[in-house]
């Protein structure tokens, strides 16, 4: 990477989620995560990375990672960024038959649309910004 130019490199920035469905995508204690992304997004793009065209307002990044009408989580509704196919998982997962066991087929009841995986978030140039995947249920350890 240290040779690869800054405007090819690819970033990728998580926001928190859980508990799931509960309204809690980018919250996080004492903190203002998409404002503080609006900043990191700003330094990447003055640094020369490729941000595309990523919002200058922290308003516009939050509506732009979490409004979506087709999304199906209900609170909030978020952007779905990739819908991947069963045959494309158990080909890039070679173990997802050993998990079956504890989770059943895929795609599942959670970050499924009932045919494809979901990934949630948005992308601006090279930088992705995803949802924490939901990994079960308030709790269900």
């Amino acid at each position: 990477l240290r040779s690869k130019p800054k405007v090819d490199k690819k970033i990728a920035i998580t926001i928190f989620s859980f508990p799931p469905d509960k309204g809690n995508v980018g919250t996080a204690a004492y903190l203002d995560v998409f404002d503080s992304i609006k900043a990191v997004l700003g330094q990447l793009k003055k640094e020369g990375y490729d941000v595309g065209d990523a919002p200058d307002s922290k308003e516009a990044i939050m509506a732009s990672v979490l409004d979506d009408p087709e999304a199906k989580i209900s609170s909030p509704d978020l952007n779905v960024a990739y819908r991947m196919t069963t045959d494309e998982y158990y080909e890039k997962t070679p173990y997802a038959t050993d998990l079956e066991e504890n989770w059943g087929p895929a795609p599942g009841n959670l970050n499924s649309d009932g045919q494809n995986l979901l990934v949630y978030g948005k992308q601006f140039g090279n930088v992705f910004i995803g949802v924490q995947p939901s990994f079960g249920y308030e709790g269900d350890p």
